[in-house]
């Protein structure tokens, strides 16, 4: 499984104004794996209207997912919408939402922190047989999207974890305290991470206190006050993890202000949070492949416009994968451009695609 995408820092995709918008104009061929039950007729590139909206143009996170569905257009020479607000705010990413609805006819792919008030722009797409794909959050009932890929979070959370305990026990430690944070308790994603996290240290190490899932929060300025706070509340803990994307850089910084004494980890790519794992100081970060997800869930509703794929339905198990010292610097590099990400991630592409890894909706089974 690969490790995962990068950061991708297009002009396009900086935060200039109350909200992002913008055109990923491509000019590819439109060549493509075609889907099983795929529709009769089906529309040239140039006439397909598809949108891809994130809930944060200025996390990483989102950016990757934007770049990943930047990359799709282009790849197939479709004009995709890439918008997000430029900063966590539920109730404009539901007025984009809103918007794209009259003009990416042909599908939107959305990525929410706050699902519960997209429900009902949500229905009303599909009541306009608009394709919507939920992408790293699950659709909420009632949203009538049938459509989701995101990670195993609960695994996902367990893989940080294990690395954590892998280190402990190299060094001979087996009882502690572990602190770990969620930046949005209640979103199933990261509290998925958290839970994931602290159930591994539960399994594996019993005699180390867990303390939370606490929360920490999203953004860079608010993530660092709260850990600054954790820190100082739990001094015998020797151990701190998020399972968002901001405390990657926050936790770096604590940690170097401590002088390097705690093992700290979090979640996605942010470049300084890498850098902390080049250097020694984060022991570790997962990466959720949201590149890879951005690309998949955008390509899907190429496809099916272009009439060579239908809409699956169920969740698609997206793969995550560990980042640390030993391989950060091959995913720094892989950072470099959209181009070096689908390099390296063609054949996971191809499989996926050929076999999509369906399970039914997170807690329906």
């Amino acid at each position: 499984m690969p490790i995962g995408p990068t950061r991708r820092t297009a002009a396009g995709i900086t935060a200039l104004a109350a909200v992002l918008l913008v055109t990923a104009c491509g000019s590819g061929d439109g060549n493509g794996d075609s889907g099983e039950g795929a529709a009769a007729e089906g529309k040239a590139p140039e006439d397909i209207n598809i949108a891809f909206i994130g809930a944060d143009g200025s996390q990483n996170f989102v950016r990757e997912m934007l770049a990943g569905a930047e990359a799709a257009g282009e790849e197939f020479g479709v004009d995709v919408q890439l918008l997000a607000p430029t900063s966590l705010d539920g109730p404009a990413q539901v007025r984009m939402f809103e918007d794209a609805m009259r003009s990416a006819t042909d599908g939107i792919a959305v990525e929410s922190l706050t699902p519960d008030l997209l429900v009902r722009a949500q229905a009303r797409a599909a009541q306009q047989d608009i394709p919507v794909i939920s992408v790293d959050t699950p659709p909420l009932e009632g949203s009538e999207v049938t459509a989701y890929i995101g990670n195993d979070n609960a695994e996902a959370g367990a893989l940080l974890a294990d690395e954590a305990i892998r280190l402990l026990e190299e060094a001979g430690t087996t009882q502690g305290t572990a602190v770990v944070a969620s930046p949005i308790p209640g979103i199933p994603t990261l509290d998925n991470r958290a839970e994931g996290m602290a159930a591994a240290f539960a399994e594996s190490l019993p005699d180390f206190e867990v303390v939370g899932p606490v929360a920490s929060a999203p953004d860079p300025t608010g993530n660092y006050g709260a850990w600054s706070n954790l820190v100082a509340a739990n001094r015998d803990a020797t151990v701190f993890m998020d399972a968002g994307d901001a405390a990657l850089a926050s936790l770096a910084q604590l940690n170097r202000e401590a002088g390097g004494t705690y093992l700290t980890g979090a979640f996605d790519l942010n470049e300084a949070g890498l850098q902390a794992i080049a250097d020694g100081t984060n022991f570790a970060t997962v990466d959720p492949q949201h590149f890879l997800k951005g690309y998949l869930s955008t390509r899907i509703l190429i496809e099916a416009a272009m009439g060579e794929r239908e809409i699956f339905e169920g969740w698609w198990v997206s793969s995550a994968a560990l980042v640390t010292q030993e391989n950060v610097a091959e995913t720094q590099e892989r950072q470099e451009s959209s181009e070096a990400k689908l390099e390296f991630y063609r054949d996971e592409i191809d499989a996926e695609l050929a076999d999509p890894p369906l399970r039914p909706f997170p807690g329906s089974d």
